[in-house]
C-alpha cells in the first residue's frame, strides 16, 4: 500500500506559538468547530477551546501568557500552529489557529506516592483555523 494512503500516527507533532521558544507540548486537543446556520444568512462557525499540555519545567512562558491574559484588559493574542510529522520526521500537515488567547490554566494533581510528570495545561480560545496538507509526490498516475 502506498505511504500516502496510510494513516498518520498521533504521537509525532510539533507545537509553535508566536513569540515563544519553549513550547514542548506532549498533548494537543483540537477544538470542535461547528457551523451555525441561520435562515437567509451566511453560516457562522463556533469554535471550542484548543487545549495544549506539556510537562512542567523551569519555563514560565505558558504561565506568563495566562497571567497577562487574566490581569490585563487587552490580553495578548497569538498564532498557534500544530504541525503533524510523518514517519521520516518531515512536516506532513499543519493546523494554524489565529487570534488565540488563554482562557484557562490547569496543573495536574501532585501525588507523593506517584511518579508521573507534573502536567501544565493551557486552554485557548481560538478566532479561527486553517489546515494545510503536504502534497503527495508526483507518480505516473497523477502527473500531468
Amino acid at each position: 500500500m502506498r505511504e500516502s494512503r496510510q494513516p498518520f500516527g498521533n504521537m509525532r507533532f510539533r507545537l509553535e506559538i508566536d513569540k515563544m521558544s519553549e513550547t514542548g507540548a506532549v498533548e494537543v486537543v483540537f477544538p470542535e468547530a461547528r457551523l451555525t446556520v441561520v435562515p437567509r444568512q451566511k453560516p457562522s462557525v463556533e469554535y471550542g477551546v484548543l487545549t495544549i499540555r506539556r510537562g512542567v519545567t523551569g519555563s514560565r512562558e505558558w504561565y506568563d501568557w495566562w497571567d497577562l491574559a487574566r490581569t490585563s484588559a487587552s490580553a495578548p493574542r497569538r498564532s498557534v500552529t500544530v504541525v503533524l510529522l510523518d514517519g521520516a520526521g518531515a512536516d506532513a500537515m499543519r493546523w494554524s489557529f489565529d487570534d488565540t488567547r488563554p482562557q484557562g490554566y490547569l496543573l495536574s494533581p501532585l501525588d507523593a506516592l506517584g511518579s508521573a510528570p507534573l502536567i501544565e495545561s493551557l486552554e485557548l480560545a481560538v478566532g479561527g483555523f486553517a489546515a494545510s496538507f503536504k502534497s503527495p509526490p508526483a507518480t505516473r498516475s497523477n502527473r500531468k
